[in-house]
Protein backbone atom coordinates (compact mmCIF):
# COMPACT_ATOMS: atom_id res chain seq x y z
CA UNK A 1 0.00 0.00 0.00
CA UNK A 2 1.23 3.31 -1.19
CA UNK A 3 0.95 6.37 0.52
CA UNK A 4 0.06 10.06 -0.69
CA UNK A 5 2.86 13.08 -0.04
CA UNK A 6 -0.44 14.21 1.53
CA UNK A 7 -1.44 11.65 3.65
CA UNK A 8 2.14 10.80 4.89
CA UNK A 9 2.69 14.54 6.03
CA UNK A 10 -1.04 14.46 7.66
CA UNK A 11 0.16 10.83 9.72
CA UNK A 12 3.73 13.15 10.37
CA UNK A 13 1.43 16.30 11.85
CA UNK A 14 -0.79 14.20 13.51
CA UNK A 15 1.88 12.20 15.49
CA UNK A 16 3.71 15.51 16.14
CA UNK A 17 0.85 17.36 17.77
CA UNK A 18 0.24 14.15 19.83
CA UNK A 19 3.60 13.25 21.05
CA UNK A 20 4.03 17.67 21.87
CA UNK A 21 -0.15 16.93 24.14
CA UNK A 22 2.07 13.66 25.78
CA UNK A 23 5.06 15.71 26.97
CA UNK A 24 3.25 18.83 28.21
CA UNK A 25 1.02 15.78 30.26
CA UNK A 26 4.39 14.11 31.86
CA UNK A 27 5.60 17.94 32.65
CA UNK A 28 2.55 19.27 34.44
CA UNK A 29 2.14 15.92 36.34
CA UNK A 30 5.62 16.13 37.50
CA UNK A 31 5.00 20.16 38.64
CA UNK A 32 1.77 18.92 40.46
CA UNK A 33 3.50 16.21 41.77
CA UNK A 34 5.96 18.51 43.52
CA UNK A 35 9.01 16.60 41.83
CA UNK A 36 9.64 20.15 39.49
CA UNK A 37 9.72 23.74 40.42
CA UNK A 38 9.51 26.98 38.55
CA UNK A 39 7.30 26.17 35.51
CA UNK A 40 7.18 27.56 32.45
CA UNK A 41 3.29 27.50 32.30
CA UNK A 42 0.50 28.73 34.08
CA UNK A 43 -1.86 26.12 35.44
CA UNK A 44 -5.60 27.14 34.59
CA UNK A 45 -8.60 25.64 36.25
CA UNK A 46 -11.32 26.41 33.89
CA UNK A 47 -14.26 24.82 36.39
CA UNK A 48 -16.90 27.34 37.79
CA UNK A 49 -15.13 28.87 41.20
CA UNK A 50 -17.28 26.07 43.23
CA UNK A 51 -15.54 23.15 42.15
CA UNK A 52 -11.96 24.81 42.34
CA UNK A 53 -13.30 25.62 46.14
CA UNK A 54 -13.85 21.68 46.76
CA UNK A 55 -10.29 21.19 45.15
CA UNK A 56 -7.86 21.44 43.06
CA UNK A 57 -4.19 20.71 41.79
CA UNK A 58 -2.32 22.58 44.54
CA UNK A 59 -0.64 26.05 42.28
CA UNK A 60 -3.57 26.09 39.77
CA UNK A 61 -4.94 29.43 39.32
CA UNK A 62 -9.28 29.57 39.30
CA UNK A 63 -10.27 30.60 35.94
CA UNK A 64 -13.80 29.69 34.83
CA UNK A 65 -14.76 29.23 31.21
CA UNK A 66 -17.26 31.57 31.68
CA UNK A 67 -15.20 34.40 33.45
CA UNK A 68 -12.07 33.74 30.49
CA UNK A 69 -12.46 36.08 28.19
CA UNK A 70 -12.51 39.07 30.94
CA UNK A 71 -9.30 37.50 33.54
CA UNK A 72 -7.54 36.89 29.43
CA UNK A 73 -6.00 40.25 29.47
CA UNK A 74 -4.88 40.06 33.17
CA UNK A 75 -2.81 37.05 32.12
CA UNK A 76 1.08 36.75 31.64
CA UNK A 77 1.56 36.66 27.85
CA UNK A 78 5.01 34.81 28.70
CA UNK A 79 3.71 31.76 29.46
CA UNK A 80 1.98 29.02 28.05
CA UNK A 81 -1.51 28.56 29.42
CA UNK A 82 -2.21 25.12 30.99
CA UNK A 83 -5.99 24.37 31.25
CA UNK A 84 -7.42 21.77 32.94
CA UNK A 85 -11.62 21.10 33.67
CA UNK A 86 -11.95 17.69 35.31
CA UNK A 87 -10.70 15.53 38.28
CA UNK A 88 -8.77 13.16 35.27
CA UNK A 89 -5.44 14.72 35.55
Amino acid sequence: MKFSKQEIKANRDYFAAKIAAEKQKFVVGKWAEGNESSPDFLLLDVRDRGSFAEGHIKGALSAPMAELKTLMPGLPKDKELVTYCSHHF
